[in-house]
């Protein structure tokens, strides 16, 4: 992810006619109506300086999320038409995937890493404290509740209770949050739909590969469950397609600041 990224201002008008860069892309492209959104994507590029001499490089997530809301076209079709004229180029990194740390953002293309095993076990621990601690919870709950209801049994009313209010908590009442405890185990157990306990199932295997998967499995299983969720800080690891980055070409880098171009 990008951070604070250097502001560019989206207008067409950022460029006069002694834009070459600008009067390139109409000349190619000005008979499609998305050659403004063309040119505003081609002109952020180059202030923020993706350029192909210097390595430094925007991935197409990025560009979605920072110009997404500012173009008036997909990023996805402005890139292939500005790629059609050789205005931007893409560059893969990797060879197609890697395993990504997404909690810190660490890449490894090399799943032999050393250094990508402390930051399994890390990621590990994280989530079985966050289970120990909401199974502990869930258990604390349920003694409150029993302790409630032998009051109740012996002639007490519920806490809040007003005299024309009944004594008996209804039904619907009892899915609240003291039973997320319980469905965050069976959310993350189904995840791997094995026979073995959760703990074991994460912990045993003695392929680290395997035991990226599982984890991974069970961490999304767990934050796209509409009924559960975490309380402690980690994220899913495992296999990511590596994703497509852009510079602006070093020909459109020349027309912009109107260089000759014969050395291209």
């Amino acid at each position: 992810m990008i951070e604070n990224p250097p502001h560019y201002t989206m207008s067409t008008s950022d460029s006069d006619d002694t834009d070459r860069l600008e009067q390139y892309i109409r000349d190619e492209k000005g008979h499609l109506d998305s050659c403004d959104s063309m040119v505003n994507l081609a002109n952020w590029l180059y202030a923020n300086e993706y350029f192909e001499t210097n390595d430094q490089v925007v991935p197409t997530s990025d560009l979605k999320e920072i110009l997404g809301s500012r173009l008036e076209y997909g990023v996805d079709t402005l890139l292939d038409h500005l790629e059609e004229i050789n205005v931007v180029s893409e560059v893969s990194q990797g060879g197609g995937q890697f395993i990504l740390h997404e909690r810190t953002g660490r890449a490894f293309f090399d799943p032999d890493n050393e250094e990508m095993l402390p930051l399994l076990e890390e990621e590990i621990s994280r989530f079985l404290k966050d289970l120990r601690e909401q199974q502990s919870r869930a258990l604390e709950s349920e003694d409150t509740g029993d302790d409630e209801t032998q009051s109740v049994a012996d002639g007490g009313k519920l806490e809040g209770a007003g005299p024309d209010e009944p004594d008996e908590t209804e039904a619907d009442d009892e899915e609240d949050a003291d039973d997320v405890p319980t469905k965050f185990r069976a959310v993350a157990s189904a995840a791997l739909d094995a026979e073995q306990p959760l703990e074991d199932a994460l912990t045993n295997p003695t392929d680290h590969i395997e035991q990226i998967v599982r984890f991974d499995d069970v961490v999304t299983a767990i934050t796209e469950s509409d009924e559960v969720s975490r309380r402690c800080p980690y994220e899913p690891m495992g296999w990511r397609n590596a994703a497509n980055k852009w510079v602006l070409t070093t020909t459109a880098k020349a027309r912009k600041e109107n260089e000759s171009l014969s050395g291209y």
